[in-house]
Order: structure tokens, then sequence, then C-alpha cells
């Protein structure tokens, strides 16, 4: 990296945007092979190469080059070597060339319909992001993170906290959060993209008195805790395993494994 001037950036967990450039290269080459090969799809191997050669002739909305204007400096054309291609010789070369340059058609076609298709969607799920300052307070999703085992996820809460803001990275819109003890052992790191937070709005306590939002989420024992065993009442084979019914302490009662 440091011979080829090559600069690395991290990117945000459960971020695809970080990366978009590729994820939206991805997506065309997908959507151009869906509109170009055949329903078995027993020809996308024969595709690639003009697929790729459409990409590469296509320009960007961005730059408003193509890729090969940046490397080269000028875009390849098939259509001055059609007419130079003699109809009375090589009949199997012209009819490659004809064929390619159908097949460049057909690919261009497909660009736009993906750019298009692309666009609408993005944009249609897209929202302002709000920016935040250090020492605000946001509310944190709960959707990638690392919760307590057994528990049903469509009745976890869909944010939690709110945790106060140590850290902004206005270029990116990361922010880094001031998170419990708790999150902290369950190794969850407190980088966080401004999509995964929302804003905090302090409780009216005139309308909802005595409501503490940290009341609705507990994170779960640690894995290292250890309980005292009343005794055991009773016990189970399943094949060659067998379970323990273990009556606990707390006045539990569950089955656990010889180990």
């Amino acid at each position: 990296m440091c011979l080829l001037g090559t600069n690395l950036l991290m990117s945000t967990a459960f971020h695809p945007e970080t990366d978009g450039a590729m994820e939206c290269a991805n997506k065309t080459m997908n959507s151009i092979l869906q509109g170009v090969i055949q329903p078995d799809q027993t020809n996308w191997e024969e595709k690639l190469p003009m697929v790729e050669f459409a990409i590469n002739s296509a320009q960007s909305s961005m730059t408003g080059f193509s890729p090969f204007e940046l490397n080269y400096g000028y875009i390849p054309s098939l259509r001055k070597i059609l007419p130079t291609i003699p109809s009375e010789f090589h009949p199997g070369v012209r009819a490659y060339a004809e064929c390619t340059h159908s097949n460049l058609i057909e690919a261009h076609d497909s660009i736009i319909a993906a750019r298009v298709d692309q666009t609408y969607h993005a944009n249609s799920r897209r929202r302002k992001e709000h920016s935040y300052q250090v020492g605000d307070k946001v509310w944190l999703s709960t959707e990638n993170l690392t919760m307590p085992k057994g528990r049903v996820k469509k009745l976890l809460p869909k944010f939690i906290s709110p945790f106060q803001i140590t850290q902004v990275d206005s270029k990116t819109l990361n922010y880094c959060l001031e998170l419990p003890n708790e999150m902290i052992l369950r190794r969850i790191h407190n980088n966080f993209h401004s999509s995964r937070l929302r804003k905090y709005v302090p409780n009216d306590d005139e309308k909802f008195p005595l409501r503490d939002a940290g009341y609705f989420y507990d994170y779960g024992e640690p894995e290292d805790t250890e309980w005292f065993v009343n005794e055991i009442t009773s016990h189970q084979w399943k094949g060659k395993a067998i379970l323990f019914l273990v009556r606990w302490s707390t006045g539990e009662s569950t089955w656990e494994p010889y180990d």
C-alpha cells in the first residue's frame, strides 16, 4: 500500500455505505448480467468481456469521465472498426464484430436502467442525517448489538440508553459514545454511525411521572456469574448425554448438562 500510495480507510461496522463505490459497482455488474444473459444463465461467462468493456467506457456521473478516458486518454469504439471490414472477406470476423457491438448496446442500456433503479430505491429510504455535538445524548439502535442470549429479538427494544457523545467525526458522521461497563464487557465498540443513533428527548415528568428509560432493558448476568446449587431433583437421558434438573439458590429450576 505504501508503494502504490494507497490509504487504508477503516469502514464502520454494519454500514455498507462507507464503501459505497464498490457496493454500487457490484450491484451494477449484477444488474447488467441480469439483462444480457439467457434465461438458463449458461452464457454469463461469454458476456463478461463485453460487460466489462461497457462499464469501463460508461461515463461516470461524479467525474464526468469514463475509466477508459482516465486510464488511456480515449474511449475505444467498435463503430470505427465495423465499416473497415469488407463484407466479402472474413464473414465470421464481421459477424463476431456485429454481435460484439450489439452486446455493447444492450449492456449500455442495462447500465442506464440499473443506475435509475438504484438511485430511486436508495433515495426512497434515505433520510437527512442529523448532526450531533460532543455532550449530546442519543438513543442507540439494538439492531446489530451483541445482546444477552435467550432473548427474543422481536421483543427487544429498538433503542436503548441514552448515551452521551464523547467524540465527533463530522466527515464520516461517526460518533463515539460513553458506554456502560456491561456493554464494554460484551466487546461492543463505542464507535457508531449516525444512522444507528436517534436524538434524545428528555422525559416530560408531568405527563409521564417516574418513567425511567433505562429501566426497560437489562444486559443480563455476566457469563462468569456463579450460582449456588440447592439440590438436583431429577435427571434424564438424551441419547448418550445426561441432563440434570437443578434447583438454584434463586428458586429457579433448569435442566443442565453434566459438564
